[in-house]
């Protein structure tokens, strides 16, 4: 076989050439390394098959990282677009509504329903039996103490007090006879004319005399006592309320004659549901109105609280004492008590639901414009505004140019720039600041100390809050109180 040392025409593009013998005709063999050049072939390219193999490694590593870096920019992984998401979520500023601080008289009340009650409501009866002989008054008709109401027929009471009257009278006369004989039997002892058994005898018999003298009197009086008793006084300065007799009636001790009312002062009374007793305390002033008088107000004070309390209601009752010179108010009119639990003036108010924190570390959320300036701020730059080129010349000379405005006159035109300047605060952060709570009811509260006027403070989204925090405010609210 005849063999051809040609060049390989597929190894032109490599690095190195092998030269073998082809085989002549038509067919080809496959390419291979004759058995007795193979030693030799690759101690003559060692070098270059380690470098072949170690680009190829490398390439394959960095063909790696390639593909891994292009996945893994283009789709990232679940856990990374949700950690994203929570990062933006946290940055992204909280919208919020707010409330802008403010001065005014607060106060808090309670409003219970009760009736008007005299000062004085007695039931009247007479303390004898009789027959009604005159009524001296009608219901609603007033009179002064010691007025004679009811009368009762007197014929039989004058008859028994003449009797009585004339029965003392003769145990009187004889208590003086047998008086003047004692005196006469002790001359005639002296004399030892009687025995002193005789003038002991006389003195007896005086005696005798003297108590039935006394016991006629104490009947005489007993009558006077019953006529009296047949007439029924005013005890004091009213009215007749009920009037339940007519005149020619027939009564008895039990029998109820009628009502004695005092109106100088009244009562509203009113009932306390339990819940509500620690509110109520001897002093508070009170607003009493009435359906009568519609536009006017009655004022006065708790006077009386009752100790217990009392039914199935639990209930306790107080009562207003209100002073009642023109006698308008009138005994079971219906009243509508307001009961003054707190009233403070010129007092810091804010909403109830913008104070967080428990017992002892109450705080609100103050919202500072953007940059850290607060409405508080943003006043002293306004109030120089509004004073002019006074507020120019403030600054140099130290001064403030509220400072300056305010002297001129600019201190309302200040304010109400500080007013529209922080009302537009759109973006800033929210300032965790404790507060000191001076009274709290449903919907406003009074502070006492830790925020200024003109200050706004958080109203909603306490949950996503924290100092410093991010927040966008998109309504302001003022109180209306």
């Amino acid at each position: 076989m005849n063999m051809k040392n040609e060049e390989n025409p597929g190894d032109k593009g490599s690095p190195f050439k092998i030269r073998a013998p082809l085989p002549e005709g038509p067919a080809q063999t496959p390419f291979r390394i004759p058995e007795e050049n193979k030693n030799t072939w690759f101690a003559q390219n060692k070098v270059r098959l380690i470098i072949i193999a170690v680009a190829i490694i490398g390439l394959f590593f960095v063909g790696k990282m390639v593909i891994g870096r292009f996945f893994k920019t283009s789709k990232p992984s679940l856990s990374e677009m949700m950690k994203q998401q929570q990062q933006a979520a946290k940055d992204a500023p909280v919208a919020v509504k707010g409330f802008k601080i403010g001065r005014f008289n607060y106060e808090d009340s309670m409003n219970v329903l009760g009736t008007i009650k005299g000062s004085m409501e007695l039931k009247l009866s007479f303390e004898v039996p009789g027959v009604i002989s005159s009524i001296n008054y009608k219901e609603g008709e007033r009179y002064e103490e010691g007025a004679l109401l009811v009368s009762l027929k007197q014929d039989d009471i004058l008859l028994r007090l003449k009797r009585a009257q004339a029965a003392f009278n003769k145990a009187e006369s004889q208590a003086k006879v047998t008086e003047n004989e004692v005196a006469e039997n002790e001359k005639l002892l002296k004399m030892g004319a009687i025995p002193p058994s005789t003038v002991e005898k006389k003195k007896l018999e005086m005696d005798a005399a003297k108590y039935e003298a006394e016991a006629q009197r104490l009947e005489m009086k007993a009558n006077e006592a019953m006529l009296e008793k047949s007439n029924l006084y005013a005890p004091s300065s009213g009215m007749l309320g009920d009037l339940n007799v007519e005149e020619g009636e027939n009564v008895s001790q039990s029998t109820l004659i009628g009502t004695h009312i005092s109106t100088e002062y009244v009562y509203a009374e009113f009932g306390i549901v339990e819940r509500d007793v620690q509110k109520i305390t001897l002093g508070q002033k009170a607003k009493v109105f009435v359906d009568a008088y519609p536009d006017k107000t009655f004022e006065g004070v708790i006077e009386n609280i009752a100790p217990q309390i009392s039914g199935t209601s639990r209930t306790s009752t107080a009562k207003v004492r209100i002073e009642n010179p023109e006698g308008l108010l009138m005994p079971g009119m219906f009243a509508r008590v307001r009961i003054m639990l707190y009233s403070k003036k010129d007092a810091l108010v804010v909403p109830t639901d913008a104070i967080q924190g428990g017992e002892g570390e109450k705080f609100v959320y103050v919202i500072k414009a953007a940059g850290g300036s607060s409405p508080k701020a943003i006043e002293s730059k306004v109030a120089g505004v509004m004073g002019g080129g006074l507020g120019a010349v403030a600054a140099l000379t130290g001064a403030t140019g509220q400072e300056k405005a305010e002297k001129k006159g600019g201190k309302e035109a200040g304010k109400a720039a500080v007013e529209k300047e922080s009302t537009k605060i759109e973006e800033g952060t929210a300032e965790k600041r404790p507060v000191t709570v001076g009274y709290t009811r449903t919907d406003y509260s009074q502070i006492d100390a830790g925020l200024t006027e003109g200050e706004i403070v958080v109203m909603t989204g306490f949950e996503r809050l924290e100092d410093g925090k991010k927040i966008r405010l998109i309504e302001t609210q003022e109180a209306e109180l």
